[in-house]
């Protein structure tokens, strides 16, 4: 693993209980589990476990149940979270823009930041499905490599700007539940600010929708913009690329630089598929009943207790 800054280790520690010694006590329980459980079959490297143990605050238990989650989600997703291949097809869908990660987080010590543009896409050779799939890609390589990613988290600017209506009209219910699911129960980082930036009268319909998928009490500030300018009173000018009056270089730079590390992980995502869960496998009453509520069988969205 990377050495962490001392900002981030004293910011590791105090947010996420990290030390030197719970981190390779958490990893050696963590590894002795994933041996033991014949029903999981998860990426055992160093950096993919430190970002759930990071999330948990070092609760060896409570990781246990989002990476068994994660997991799990992952087989009943498989539109969006399998057949993830870096090919031509992934990588022109990059390069128009649609999800760019500039390349300084808000502060050094602070969240990463990531804007997703969903009106870059041309909806007759790409769907909101292909979107979504890029985008968890990039959170997955952020989880792997970033360490603001894993202790500070992620802050999400979705730009609503030129979104077709023929776009809007792509994005299912079911997918739409599946995604939030995704990121509240299942993802190794923490979503810590939604906003929402550019939206048309016509979206109000779709974004009213979304926002009925969302629990009651929101695990992250969600903030709609009428202006966006009005962004730059949560987040710093210097976190948002020149594009949007910021500070943190051009998208191009930013899409340059992910390409890169795009490629890096081609063989990574090549042996995606071959992780997961066998259901068959799986030992225990309150565990099946955890994976009913995670593929939807077991209630609505809202009623899912994960502790």
């Amino acid at each position: 693993m990377s050495k962490l800054t001392n900002e981030l280790q004293a910011l590791a520690q105090k947010n996420c209980n990290e030390t030197t010694e719970i981190r390779e006590n958490s990893l050696v329980s963590l590894s002795l589990w994933m041996k033991k459980t014949s029903h999981l079959k998860a990426r055992a490297n160093e950096e993919w476990l430190v970002s759930f143990l990071r999330y948990s605050r070092f609760s060896v238990e409570e990781t246990k149940k989002r990476l068994d989650n994660f997991y799990t989600l992952k087989g009943s997703f498989p539109e969006v979270m399998m057949n993830r291949s870096i090919d031509d097809s992934l990588l022109t869908l990059f390069r128009q823009g649609i999800h760019t990660i500039p390349r300084k987080p808000v502060t050094p010590e602070g969240p990463c930041i990531i804007i997703s543009q969903y009106s870059k896409y041309d909806p007759k050779k790409y769907n909101p499905k292909d979107a979504f799939k890029l985008l968890f890609m990039l959170l997955e390589i952020l989880a792997n490599e970033n360490a603001n990613a894993s202790i500070s988290g992620v802050v999400y600017i979705v730009d609503a700007r030129d979104v077709t209506m023929e776009q809007m009209l792509q994005y299912h219910p079911a997918l739409l539940k599946k995604t939030l699911m995704l990121i509240e129960h299942c993802l190794p980082l923490r979503f810590v600010e939604i906003h929402l930036i550019n939206m048309r009268k016509e979206g109000q319909t779709v974004f009213n929708f979304v926002t009925s998928l969302m629990p009651k009490k929101l695990p992250f500030k969600f903030v709609v913009h009428q202006k966006a300018e009005d962004l730059y009173q949560h987040i710093p000018r210097d976190a948002m690329t020149v594009e949007y009056g910021g500070h943190n270089g051009y998208q191009s730079e930013a899409l340059k630089h992910w390409e890169v590390t795009l490629l890096k992980y081609k063989d990574y995502f090549a042996s995606d598929d071959s992780f997961g869960v066998n259901e068959k496998l799986r030992v225990g009453i309150n565990s099946s009943l955890e994976v009913s509520q995670l593929t939807g069988l077991n209630g609505s969205f809202r009623k899912l207790d994960v502790d």
